[in-house]
């Protein structure tokens, strides 16, 4: 007895060689959670357009605590500025932030005269509601991901007023690293 393994396309169910199948994946979409991908003939296809370079957006309104995001390509999002240029606006932006955050930073240690060391920096709690949930190497603990789960608004908008990425419980990575299969 031999089997035979047939190879359709998912968008036009046509039949073909496995050789002659392309990948389609889905990054991104409305309707979908996580990366799909599909298989399909280079000529369902077509020619696809250039490239574009694209800019995510997210815009808080007065009083709210999260907010809408957007993608927009490059030209799109050089239009809010204007008549004014958007690298420049970009720009100034970014080297207020650096200043604002030099001038909260704690000065920096320096060693004695005489070369005796300073005593290093304290390790970070993560398992803490003032830590927990920011990006760091290591192993995420059950405590850490206890807190995360118990806060996660909490945690949520203090990453968000940092500029940190939020936790999002839809995400399978995030889901998987704070066990918040039930969010």
């Amino acid at each position: 007895m031999a089997v035979k393994v047939v190879r359709v396309s998912d968008l036009s169910d046509a039949q073909a060689d496995e050789s002659q199948f392309g990948k389609l994946i889905v990054h991104q979409h409305p309707d979908c959670a996580q990366t799909i991908t599909l298989d399909v003939l280079p000529d369902e296809i077509g020619e696809l357009p250039e490239s574009e370079t694209y800019v995510e957006i997210e815009f808080v309104q007065p009083g709210d605590s999260s907010g809408q995001r957007a993608t927009l390509t490059v030209d799109q999002f050089n239009k809010l500025g204007g008549s004014k240029d958007m690298k420049t606006i970009l720009t100034r932006a970014l080297g207020e932030q650096r200043q604002t955050r030099a001038q909260e930073a704690p000065p920096p240690r320096r060693r004695g005269r005489r070369g005796g060391a300073v005593p290093s920096r304290s390790k970070i709690n993560y398992a803490s509601l003032e830590y927990a949930g920011e990006p760091h190497r290591g192993r995420i603990t059950d405590a850490e991901k206890e807190l995360v789960r118990d806060n996660l608004d909490k945690v949520n908008k203090r990453l968000r007023e940092s500029g940190k990425r939020e936790i999002d419980p839809s995400d399978p990575t995030m889901k998987g690293r704070y066990g918040l299969d039930g969010a």
